[in-house]
């Protein structure tokens, strides 16, 4: 079968791009979610076309990775793939190239499909769209975590506001990578950029409830817990490096 993609051409904007003109993980993850989403209209799996079917595709866990961070005003080609479910997940290879072509980013998606109505996983989607899925995509980065249980510190609780949240009311999975870094040792982000992050939700957390979040070194980097409720929210390792000119 002829591999099916999708590619969309974006430019870095200001507001995306850090204190040193890098792009933001939490930008990156932004705009990986809006051609994902553009992808699926192309196809014509719109808002009504979910709404007719009572069922929305939600982000179980991903994970990036920069072989180069971005600069403000940078274009950027997005190159997009969606994998025909598998035991329930959805797999999403995303690459990023620079105007000459070669890849600066790259990020894997595991997407499921919920039912709205039922409020469970299906293992299925229960529709077909031909040339959308491929039978499988080439490409994966590590999506396991370097849990740490010792030595956690508290950085505090936030609470999450409407600018923070997604279209169902609950704080949107790029955010996380927002609270995340603001969870960290200042002396540490501003040290070095993040250059790899995996993170896994576990439960969503809705617009005006608080959650606290522990951090610790852990590997090769940091791992990141958030707590809702006497429950574990998310989960994140990340490492931070060299943007790599």
């Amino acid at each position: 079968m002829k591999p099916s993609f999708y590619t969309e051409n974006m430019t870095v904007m200001n507001a995306d791009a850090d204190f040193r003109s890098l792009l933001k993980p939490s930008a990156l993850l932004r705009y990986v979610e809006q051609v994902s989403a553009d992808h699926a209209r192309a196809f014509g799996m719109d808002d009504q076309f979910f709404k007719d079917r009572g069922v929305a595709f939600l982000v179980g866990k991903q994970a990036l990775k920069f072989d180069r961070v971005p600069h403000r005003a940078e274009k950027l080609i997005l190159t997009t793939r969606a994998e025909a479910s598998k035991r329930g997940s959805i797999k999403r290879i995303t690459t990023l190239a620079d105007a000459d072509g070669r890849q600066v980013a790259m990020v894997d998606c595991r997407w499921i499909v919920a039912s709205l109505a039922e409020g469970r996983i299906l293992r299925e989607p229960g529709w077909t769209v031909d040339g959308f899925w491929n039978d499988t995509v080439e490409g994966e980065l590590p999506l396991q975590l370097h849990k740490c249980r010792e030595g956690l510190a508290s950085a505090g609780e936030w609470t999450v506001h409407y600018s923070q949240c997604d279209l169902n009311g609950h704080l949107n999975n790029a955010f996380y990578l927002d609270l995340v870094c603001d969870a960290l040792p200042l002396d540490v982000v501003r040290k070095s950029p993040v250059t790899f992050a995996s993170i896994n939700y576990h439960r969503e957390i809705p617009m005006g409830e608080t959650v606290e979040v522990f951090y610790a070194p852990s590997a090769d980097g940091w791992y990141v817990i958030g707590k809702h409720d006497g429950q574990t929210s998310f989960e994140c390792y990340l490492e931070l490096g060299t943007a790599e000119e």
